[in-house]
């Protein structure tokens, strides 16, 4: 019940067509709070530990990134930090191209559901990956929340769907009060397809109707029942994928 059916996008149509310098403005725009998170960090740190390369590499390689942009923004973000061109090189650049399907078994790796993220491999001290709604502390989500502006009524929404372990439905409630809509019609489980739904959005392709159909509201319980549930599976089902990520993780082990 817990595994995801959900397009993979691991081959996207606008491939190529976001530019390394709108980066920093779609994080703010159109990623969730979890990418947006891993965006700051890598920022702020010039650096992520192997388990957020893999979640945020893979995200960006889903929202259209070429192998050679990713090439490119990993280094010069890594070089900025204490890692030196020749050693990112030998040393991550593999790693990258691997995750592209360009090296070892030649499997293109799909970026991570909602629920894998929430799922496996939970963040620990100096991590920067995981979902935040279900592993930042809520004082410290709350922090966050009021620096991205979100209202207090807006907060407390969020903040009583994590205690209630909606974790999904939280990353939804912010979608809608960073998007400035009553309800955004669909039922969320996808970072790509998070972003991509909020491009559609902002690019006037989509109008969000105040008014829930039918077939809304059967999903939103669905991703309720869904969510309430997460604690009681201890991993994901999605095996096949995991098993695949096994030999993506052995190339991100390096700190």
């Amino acid at each position: 019940s817990h595994s995801y059916v959900g397009p993979d996008y691991s081959v996207q149509k606008n491939t190529g067509k976001i530019s390394l310098e709108q980066i920093d403005t779609l994080s703010v725009k159109s990623f969730p709070l979890c990418m947006r998170q891993l965006h700051k960090a890598l920022r702020d740190n010039h650096h992520l530990r192997h388990g957020g390369r893999m979640q945020y590499g893979l995200f960006l390689k889903g929202i259209g990134l070429t192998l050679e942009q990713a090439l490119e923004f990993w280094k010069k973000e890594f070089i900025r930090g204490k890692v030196d061109a020749d050693k990112f090189d030998k040393g991550y650049a593999y790693s990258i191209r691997h995750s592209y399907g360009k090296e070892g078994k030649r499997t293109d790796y799909t970026p991570y559901s909602c629920m894998k993220i929430i799922m496996s491999n939970p963040p620990s001290q100096g991590d920067y990956h995981g979902c935040p709604f279900r592993h930042s502390d809520p004082e410290l989500l709350k922090q966050k929340l009021q620096s991205y502006k979100i209202a207090p009524s807006g907060i407390t929404q969020i903040l009583e769907l994590v205690k209630g372990m909606h974790y999904q439905l939280a990353c939804q409630k912010y979608f809608e009060l960073t998007h400035d809509v009553d309800d955004i019609g669909f039922s969320l489980n996808h970072p790509n397809q998070y972003f991509t739904e909020s491009q559609r959005l902002l690019s006037g392709g989509r109008e969000l109707k105040k008014e829930i159909s039918n077939s809304g509201n059967s999903q939103q319980k669905s991703n309720s029942q869904e969510s309430m549930n997460l604690n009681s599976a201890p991993t994901s089902s999605n095996t096949t994928a995991d098993a695949e990520l096994e030999g993506l993780e052995a190339y991100f082990t390096e700190d």
